[in-house]
């Protein structure tokens, strides 16, 4: 066995070996997903040097994850853990966000199994007293749309322009079909639209809406998904995205530039002009929690719950408006829609504690 000094080189080595894999299935992963996992497995380990670990890769064990669930929730280090040398990090002063350690817990559980341990990760919550501490809120509390913030999309976007007309033609993408950032820079608008009558037969298919786009290149995981095409907002956006395309098969990206430099330059580009959290408050990801309430609006004709929309309503049109954004979003499960319009629960509950106290 190589020295622990080593362990980086051992941890290319697993990385080359099993890191295209899917954890559960037998399927690769996207380039996203290895680089996240590459990126979190290596500071795992170079974290764990600094708790007073210096184990191989192939020899992590409880003790180690254990230390790290500790440091992650700003608790001291379990007083039976043995440390192999002296620690050099203080101790956290507040714990990590509840979805960072368990995206880090999802990393280490898939790298346990590569070396034949895949029992040694157990759930969260075993690891700590107060299991909201690493329980994640999939309902959103807070609207994150630019509207919500006192932000004007055309504004925006219009500053945008001033500084590159690609980006913001990409931003009016986003904001009209709740594309993400790569989705949109990959946009080929002039094969993307489709006739509802196209679709496939298992989709269903909806009377409102007379065409659709067709949306995969760039998608997670290159899932497809069919994005209806139903106000004239929607219809400028795409004449718009046709002038940039200079081929009937071009995107909308900037020609010339690689996928990475033009993801490069949206993020420059969006900066410069504010698009931050410390700034204006918001992220061009805001534009897809705009996008989901405005087509659950447009669904249900009352506002989501995130803007304090009134939950009254049939419960059979609610759970199918959440299941259209959802798929709209590109997601599969109704539920993700939580995270963009907020909990239909939480709030149903709380609005019947009014009625039942006032009756």
């Amino acid at each position: 066995m190589p020295h622990n000094t080593q362990w980086r080189e051992q941890l290319d080595t697993l990385l080359d070996a099993f890191n295209e894999r899917h954890a559960s299935v037998g399927k690769g992963v996207s380039h996203s997903t290895r680089e996240a996992r590459s990126q979190g497995l290596y500071r795992t380990f170079a974290l764990l040097r600094k708790l007073g670990f210096k184990p191989v890769p192939e020899n992590l064990a409880e003790r180690h994850v254990r230390a790290l669930m500790a440091y992650w929730t700003a608790q001291p280090l379990p007083a039976d853990v043995l440390l192999d040398m002296p620690i050099t990090i203080p101790r956290r002063a507040y714990p990590c966000s509840a979805a960072y350690i368990q995206q880090q817990m999802s990393f280490i559980r898939v790298f346990a199994s590569w070396i034949g341990k895949p029992g040694l990760v157990r759930s969260a919550v075993s690891y700590v007293s107060d299991p909201s501490m690493v329980r994640r809120s999939y309902g959103a509390l807070i609207d994150k749309g630019w509207e919500s913030h006192g932000l004007a999309v055309d504004e925006v976007i219009a500053a945008v322009d001033a500084v590159d007309g690609h980006v913001g033609g990409q931003l009016a993408m986003m904001i009209a079909f709740g594309l993400r950032r790569k989705e949109a820079v990959m946009f080929c608008p002039r094969v993307a639209e489709i006739p509802a009558y196209a679709l496939p037969v298992q989709h269903p298919r909806s009377d409102h809406y007379i065409s659709f786009l067709r949306i995969k290149r760039g998608t997670k995981g290159g899932r497809l998904r069919y994005a209806a095409v139903r106000t004239p907002q929607q219809r400028q956006a795409l004449a718009r995205a046709r002038c940039l395309a200079r081929q009937d098969w071009g995107h909308i990206g900037h020609p010339g530039l690689s996928l990475k430099q033009s993801l490069d330059l949206f993020s420059n580009v969006v900066r410069s002009v504010g698009l931050t959290k410390n700034d204006l408050g918001v992220t061009p990801h805001g534009l897809r929690h705009q996008f989901a309430g405005d087509l659950y609006f447009d669904i249900t004709q009352v506002q989501p719950p995130v803007r304090g929309g009134e939950l009254l309503i049939d419960r059979e049109v609610m759970a199918d408006a959440y299941r259209q954004v959802a798929e709209q979003l590109g997601h599969h499960r109704r539920q993700i829609s939580n995270a963009y319009l907020g909990s239909p629960v939480g709030r149903r509950n709380d609005e019947a504690d009014l009625m039942g106290a006032a009756s």
